[in-house]
């Protein structure tokens, strides 16, 4: 893919998307600037760059499936005595 046809089809996404150059800059770990002056054709990103860039555009994407992870611990304190443990009002 050419440069041309990369910045074209980013911008489309990013903003089909609903993502600002600020929030899609930072989960690449550029600056917002930066990202500005790719998106607008004045610098080029390199090739792990572009990976990066079409890689983290992909998390944004509305159609994907959410993922989501619960987890829990509880935590028992050892005792066989709980008159210890839970004091009785008065």
């Amino acid at each position: 893919m050419n440069d041309n046809n990369f910045i074209e089809e980013l911008k489309q996404k990013r903003e089909e998307y609903g993502v600002t150059q600020t929030r899609l800059a930072v989960a690449c770990g550029i600056s917002r600037t930066y990202f500005n002056q790719i998106e607008n054709g004045i610098a080029f990103p390199s090739a792990e760059l572009k990976q990066t860039i079409e890689k983290q555009i992909e998390r944004f994407n509305p159609q994907e499936p959410l993922f989501l992870l619960i987890d829990y611990f509880r935590v028992r304190f050892p005792t066989t005595d709980a008159a210890k443990r839970v004091p009785r009002e008065p």
